[in-house]
């Protein structure tokens, strides 16, 4: 455990180091400054507007640096050699990847804490209604994501070069819910693409592939529910938080962790299975 906490040590401290990170926080964080200031110039109704905007941007924002870090890793170690020296100690290619895994998911989650600071300050400062368990459920679920989208990552960025293995993760996270539409959308019409026999067909067997092997992540943003979830109204002359949408219930969330554990462990053994066949 010791090996695995060094590495993940120093995926930390490299990417404090790195001048991109500083730049996405910081672009982050003026937007939401800056969405935040709404009630400076009078506009008290737009708190929908401000969730709306900051939760995307946080998302967002927090999976450029998960996708950024974890596709840069494996192919930047080899291009300095520096992974010769520590592979040669007691540590397991196994001990590395976990290390380098949870040195860059730790990285990413650092980068999405300030960015719920920043958030939940500017709630306050608007004074906002909040609905906290649909929050803490949509914190969640986004760390889930997240976990998926840097096992992603890893696996891309060893089987094709790091520009691609960017683009490729970027395109799934940020199109997750078109994909999961368009699946659905041109099922029929595939289907029937060069039959086999017994039912089976080329294009059955390529949608299921696009199906079962792409993760959707669209079904871990809640942020539209927390956006509308709460508002404020006028009843008996008094202005109340009315809530419009509910925490959703234990077995969902059970579900999707199953999901994506599915997923991060099905991408690591695979990124694992292509890190041990290539020679050092």
């Amino acid at each position: 455990m010791r090996p695995i906490c060094l590495i993940a040590k120093t995926v930390w401290i490299e990417a404090i180091r790195r001048k991109e990170i500083y730049v996405i926080v910081l672009v982050v964080a003026g937007i939401l400054l800056a969405t935040g200031s709404m009630r400076f110039f009078g506009f008290t109704g737009m708190t929908k507007f401000y969730r709306e905007i900051s939760l995307q941007m946080m998302n967002l924002a927090t999976a450029l640096t998960v996708i950024l870090l974890a596709s840069r890793q494996l192919p930047r170690e080899f291009e300095r050699r520096t992974i010769y020296p520590l592979l040669a100690k007691p540590v397991s290619r196994l001990e590395f990847l976990a290390g380098k895994f949870i040195g860059v998911l730790g990285a990413g989650l650092l980068c999405y804490a300030i960015f719920i600071l920043l958030f939940l300050t500017g709630m306050a400062w608007l004074d906002a209604p909040l609905s906290w368990g649909l929050f803490l459920q949509s914190v969640y679920l986004q760390v889930l994501a997240l976990s998926v989208v840097a096992s992603l990552s890893f696996m891309l960025s060893l089987l094709f070069n790091v520009d691609a293995a960017i683009t490729v993760s970027t395109l799934v996270f940020v199109l997750g819910g078109t994909v999961s539409a368009t699946i659905d959308f041109i099922h029929e019409s595939v289907a029937a693409f060069i039959p086999l026999g017994g039912g089976l067909s080329v294009g059955e067997i390529f949608m299921k592939a696009m199906n079962y092997g792409v993760p959707q992540l669209a079904l871990f943003d809640l942020s539209a529910k927390v956006v509308h979830a709460t508002d404020w109204a006028i009843k008996n002359g008094e202005q109340v938080v009315v809530i419009r949408w509910t925490p959703v219930e234990s077995w969902v969330l059970g579900a999707l962790t199953l999901y994506a554990s599915f997923f991060v462990l099905a991408y690591l053994l695979i990124s694992h299975l292509l890190f041990s066949r290539r020679a050092l």
